[in-house]
């Protein structure tokens, strides 16, 4: 079975608990914690991916680390481990927030600039697309300098380019042709 197959299996799992005990958004933002510790730190990903490091030994470095997590969801962290799932957990928190996300209509919106956009912006965006889309928007913003200028916004699956550098790109394939 794929890692994104038993990922979104266990997001399942854990969601329908979590959405029993009302917990769910609780549980996303813990999933994610653990995610990011992950990318971010490569000893704890090397210990924790290692094979021949007893599983009783990397649920006590998950109890240490995350020690204000909740007490199920470090309970299904430790399932993970003892069931040898550890490496399917960053694509686990990507599930289980895309769960999460559609109970509660959300849509998530990553906006690109070339430069920090300001508060007042960004709310105005986030209220527009609200009224646009008929759902909840978790917005969240990256500044890449090579846009040149312009933004790029991420809605869900659906990318709007309104950057410099993509209308430069296009009008040299157009030249290209002409």
């Amino acid at each position: 079975m794929s890692e994104q197959n038993v990922a979104r299996r266990y997001a399942r799992a854990l969601f329908n608990i979590a959405r029993e005990q009302g917990t769910a958004g609780e549980f996303a933002s813990g999933l994610e914690e653990v995610s990011r510790t992950l990318a971010e730190n490569s000893d704890f990903r090397r210990v924790l991916y290692h094979q021949l490091i007893p599983v009783r030994e990397k649920q006590k470095l998950i109890d240490t680390i995350f020690p204000d997590i909740n007490p199920l969801l470090k309970n299904f962290l430790h399932l993970v481990l003892a069931k040898g799932r550890e490496r399917a957990l960053p694509e686990m928190a990507a599930q289980f927030r895309r769960l999460v996300d559609q109970a509660e209509n959300i849509l998530p919106v990553e906006v690109t600039s070339t430069i920090n956009l300001r508060e007042d912006i960004l709310a105005g965006l986030k209220e527009r697309l609200a009224g646009i889309t008929r759902r909840n928007i978790r917005l969240s913003s990256r500044v890449n300098p090579e846009l040149i200028g312009g933004v790029v916004i991420r809605l869900g699956d659906r990318v709007l380019d309104a950057s410099v550098k993509k209308k430069l790109e296009l009008l040299g394939e157009h030249l290209k042709r002409a």
